[in-house]
């Protein structure tokens, strides 16, 4: 369940979505394609905090037309991004735009994951003590097929995008709690049978 989070989670690289992408022409110049796309200069005057590649990721220059390239436009955030699939079909990071000023929402799943760890450990280590090994490890793989049934489910857009993210991070955290469950218990128990 840890390192699945590597796969789930991955960043593919991504641009911004230009107004122009979804067209059917094929011959756009490259010189239309880059009016939209910061330049160095004004990536460096606008957006300081940020690396210059971050900058032309994850934003596009606005009030701009083909006619009067060259003259000083603002940056204006992306919404909407293009992804490379030549690695992946899709991702949670693509599905909920996990990209740019969003990124501490995948950083937060894994903190969710991680505190479900603890309290697993805590938690199932007591009861394993008071109820016994058997049971708990039980507890833990329904626990396990539940949080992987949630997980699994959360993404769909039958879901909605607004509980979508709350449900799967709850579901990480539900798993996290069960591999303790399951560790702790069978690693005492393979140690009995020794």
């Amino acid at each position: 369940m840890v390192y699945a989070w590597t796969f789930i989670a991955a960043t593919p690289p991504f641009q911004c979505k230009l107004p122009f992408d979804d067209s059917p022409l094929n011959n756009l110049t490259n010189q239309l394609i880059s009016s939209y796309i910061p330049s160095e200069t004004q990536c460096r005057e606008t957006q300081k905090s940020i690396s210059l590649k971050e900058c032309q990721r994850c934003f596009q220059v606005v009030n701009n037309s083909a006619y009067n390239i060259g003259s000083i436009s603002e940056l204006s955030p992306c919404r909407s991004f293009a992804f490379d699939r030549t690695y992946y079909q899709s991702t949670i990071v693509e599905d909920w735009s996990m990209v740019c000023d969003r990124v501490p929402l995948k950083s937060t799943v894994q903190i969710v994951f991680f505190v479900g760890y603890m309290v697993g450990s805590l938690v199932f280590g007591v009861l394993s003590d008071k109820l016994g090994r058997r049971p708990i490890m039980g507890v833990s793989f329904i626990l396990m097929f539940i949080g992987g049934i949630v997980c699994a489910i959360a993404p769909q857009d039958f879901i909605g995008h607004g509980t979508s993210y709350p449900l799967f991070a709850f579901g990480r955290f539900l798993l996290a709690c069960a591999t303790r469950g399951i560790g702790i218990t069978g690693f005492v128990m393979g140690m009995c049978l020794c």
